[in-house]
């Protein structure tokens, strides 16, 4: 029987150089953007009450990530626990970069360095990373992704794997059909710089990737509704959930040209914060432009004018793909849902690569100089861009454990306290005029994360968790009309007299405005 230290030293001489490079520059990016993250508990309006909590499942049609979080929970670990939820997404994550690798087949290890160092600290991780509580399903939902497209394009009947394995993934997370269909417009768009790949098995191909998505996602569909139908529960309208599917084609081109053009003009999309990130896109999309011009010039030439027409129409796939979010969803589109826009930075690797292998032109060598270093710019910017986001995470929980801490002092101090006194806490915002908000942050601004967390809906929880003040707390649903009224004539915290206990209820009257 072969010994363990052998199948080891057996399977890493047969993981390819791509995999090695992707998965090393993946791990050693992720830790340079993300390990504030990793080392600190910095919990966002979501993480704060879902400390053992794995997320909303059925009513946002992710029935797999419920699968998984309650396999997780009856194995007590569905903690959102930084470190480990960290690293063991980051090297999910890897091993994802390195199976693209693989597919895509580039042949420079630093081109393949540098895809796996912008699959992880592109801002839709970042972003993720704010529900530390899920990411590690997350990651999972990736994997599963790219996995599915390796079975397709790699192996014989992989299909029959990969249409189940793709409808999990979305099940956990239904907005990385635009990765995944991304990936295999990616794939077919390769296939032409193969002189032996003919245009009628790059239609075959596309027929083939489209069936295998569809299935994906048809299967998704029919499980979702057998999961709703057995838990008794429907669709939610978050992020227009309830709407997933009904296609609004009229405003689509324009919202296609504002978002694909738009990374190099603004910061709409929530991954061009600054002129680093915008002069990186606008060199890749020129290089690509460049790239795919020159592929389509040299296909003529050899008077292969049929795939010369499939350049054409698999660059309007690329970009209706990387932009088929809107298809999905109409409504609260962010960061964390752009995830297909990482492809705007390994698209262009893959085509300089495939460019420099059939010209071997001085003109396209130097095009790979320039497109390494501004991509290597670009992954240093997002890894600083990360950890500014951090930062002001981290900023705004130590100025709500004060403000918190100073409020529970002031609620014990109240004059009749005691602590079987319930709590109510009225006014949906603090209208505070002394509470900062992070302003000197605001270059960061992203969805996802609070500037002032003591604002957060979930303000309850971090008085509990994170200021150890587990008071009988109550709505507004229940009170008296003379206790209603009491309350409108109190002044607005922190102003004297805006804590009072009625009716033996402590009144902490934030703001006017209850929900």
């Amino acid at each position: 029987m072969i010994r363990f230290d052998d199948v080891i030293k057996h399977s890493r001489k047969k993981l390819p150089m791509e995999f090695k490079a992707a998965f090393i520059a993946a791990v050693c990016a992720g830790l340079v953007a993300h390990m504030y993250m990793f080392t600190n508990k910095l919990p966002n309006f979501d993480d704060l009450g879902a400390i053992n909590g794995f997320g909303v499942t059925f009513k946002n049609g992710r029935w797999f990530l419920w699968i998984l979080g309650a396999a997780a929970y009856h194995l007590n670990l569905v903690f959102s626990l930084p470190w480990f939820n960290g690293l063991f997404t980051l090297t999910v994550l890897g091993i994802s970069a390195g199976v693209i690798a693989m597919l895509l087949q580039i042949k420079s290890a630093a081109a393949n360095a540098l895809l796996g160092a912008a699959l992880v600290v592109f801002p839709s991780w970042t972003s993720t990373f704010f529900y530390m509580f899920t990411t590690p399903y997350y990651a999972a939902a990736v994997l599963m992704s790219v996995v599915s497209v390796y079975l397709t394009a790699k192996c014989s009947k992989g299909f029959l794997g990969a249409i189940p394995l793709l409808a999990c993934a979305i099940g956990i997370y239904q907005a990385y059909i635009p990765f995944t269909a991304t990936l295999f417009v990616i794939l077919l768009f390769l296939g032409l710089y193969d002189d032996g790949t003919g245009y009628a098995q790059i239609v075959r191909r596309s027929f083939f990737y489209l069936f295998t998505l569809g299935a994906s996602v048809l299967l998704y569909f029919i499980c979702m509704k057998v999961s709703l139908a057995l838990t008794g529960q429907s669709l939610n309208t978050y992020k227009g959930i309830d709407s997933m599917g009904k296609l609004n084609l009229t405003d689509l081109p324009e919202r296609i040209g504002t978002s694909f053009f738009g990374v190099f003009f603004n910061n709409d999309l929530e991954i061009s914060y600054n002129l680093i990130t915008k002069g990186m896109y606008f060199v890749l999309f020129a290089g690509s432009v460049i790239s795919i011009s020159g592929l389509f010039l040299y296909l003529l030439r050899k008077k292969e004018y049929l795939k010369g027409i499939e350049v054409l129409v698999l660059t309007a796939a690329y970009v209706l793909a990387i932009n088929s979010i809107y298809l999905i969803c109409n409504e609260g589109i962010y960061s964390l849902m752009y995830y297909s826009y990482v492809f705007l930075m390994i698209f262009p690797l893959a085509l300089i690569d495939r460019s420099a292998g059939i010209l071997r032109d001085s003109v396209v060598i130097a095009g790979e100089y320039v497109m390494n270093f501004v991509l290597i710019a670009g992954i240093v910017s997002y890894c600083h861009f990360a950890n500014g986001q951090y930062l002001s995470i981290d900023l705004s929980l130590k100025q709500a454990v004060s403000y918190c801490s100073t409020l529970v002092t002031q609620i014990k101090n109240t004059e009749g306290y005691r602590e079987d006194l319930n709590i109510l806490l009225y006014g949906d915002q603090i209208g505070d005029q002394t509470l900062y908000h992070n302003e000197i942050m605001n270059v960061f601004s992203m969805t996802g994360r609070d500037d002032a967390l003591v604002d957060a809906y979930s303000r309850l929880e971090f008085l509990k968790f994170y200021c150890g003040f587990d008071a009988p707390f109550v709505g507004t649903d229940d009170l008296p009309p003379e206790t209603t009224l009491m309350i409108r004539n109190m002044p607005c915290y922190p102003t004297d007299g805006s804590i009072r206990i009625i009716n033996d209820t402590v009144v902490v009257k934030f703001s006017e405005k209850m929900e």
